[in-house]
């Protein structure tokens, strides 16, 4: 028994009690099907719920330190300037799931900028630390989607 429950935990016995109980269960194919897919969404969700504040928090604080930079040795990078200073404005550094989505929408935008000014600028090291940046994201996202998974095949 788990007396203080995460979200994590409460998904994945979801899915051991779908997988051990109900799935044997069923012999409709379709019906396979549609349980197999509904397994996939929450263990992705399962992963997500337990670290996706983190990991917007780790990439908005990385994201703003390089942009930051860049903002100071290019000034004449006018988007990026534009793009930290609405950052700024409507940052919100709130936990709550929604808001701290919003604020990593914006971030986003000085991402999308930083790079385009360090591809800009041809400036190696600059492409490196944008590309450092993606990198970091995509390991998130790939965290959370897994790996594909054929359902019903």
């Amino acid at each position: 028994m788990i007396s203080k429950p995460t979200n994590q935990q409460l998904i994945e016995a979801v899915c051991a009690e779908l997988t051990g109980k109900v799935a044997p269960n069923i012999s409709d194919a379709g019906t396979k099907v549609v349980l197999e897919m509904a397994l996939s969404v929450l263990s992705c969700a399962a992963v997500r719920t337990a670290k996706e504040l983190a990991w917007m928090k780790e990439e908005t604080d990385a994201i703003e330190a390089v942009a930051r930079r860049f903002a100071e040795e290019m000034p004449e990078a006018g988007a990026l300037s534009s793009a930290l200073a609405a950052y700024d404005a409507g940052r919100t550094g709130s936990l709550y799931l929604d808001a701290a989505q919003a604020d990593y929408e914006l971030v986003s935008e000085v991402l999308s900028c930083a790079t385009d000014a360090a591809f800009a600028s041809g400036d190696t090291a600059r492409i490196g630390a944008v590309e450092e940046l993606l990198q970091q994201r995509m390991a998130n996202e790939n965290a959370v989607t897994g790996t594909f998974l054929a359902v019903g095949r």
